[in-house]
């Protein structure tokens, strides 16, 4: 990882930490009931992990120094994100009109599934959003 600029190892230690953090709860979340307490202490241990990662990986790195290129390239992560996003959040609400008119809804656990479903999207989006500016940054866009 040493030909790595440091734009390309912050991001792989982006895509680590949400990676080693957000799929077990995820896996957790669909074979239990989901708590709030337990969203709150994963986006916590994210943001811990964030920090470390990021701190370390600064320390590390010499050269921090970003051009046109960079920006660029950030640029059309936070593209492929936002269309991700948005394309998830219309799927969802279309799942929560279909789950309505069926019937099928839980009221005593519906908001909680809805959180959780929403926040996987957020979450969706954000890989998304790091792997695309992974991809454009080895294809050197």
């Amino acid at each position: 990882m040493s030909s790595l600029s440091y734009q390309e190892k912050s991001l792989y230690g982006s895509l680590v930490a949400e990676l080693v953090v957000y799929v077990p709860y995820f896996v957790y979340a669909g074979s239990h009931a989901a708590s709030l307490s337990r969203l709150v202490g994963t986006i916590v241990l994210v943001i811990v992990a964030q920090i470390v990662l990021q701190g370390a990986i600064a320390a590390a790195t010499r050269n921090r120094l970003t051009d046109e290129r960079d920006r660029m390239i950030a640029l059309r992560g936070y593209r492929a994100g936002y269309v991700t996003l948005v394309s998830a959040v219309v799927l969802g609400y279309a799942a929560l009109w279909l789950h309505t008119s069926l019937g099928q809804l839980e009221p005593t656990r519906m908001a909680l599934h809805f959180l959780n479903a929403f926040f996987f999207m957020l979450v969706l989006a954000e890989v998304v959003k790091t792997v695309s500016q992974l991809v454009a940054y080895r294809r050197s866009i």
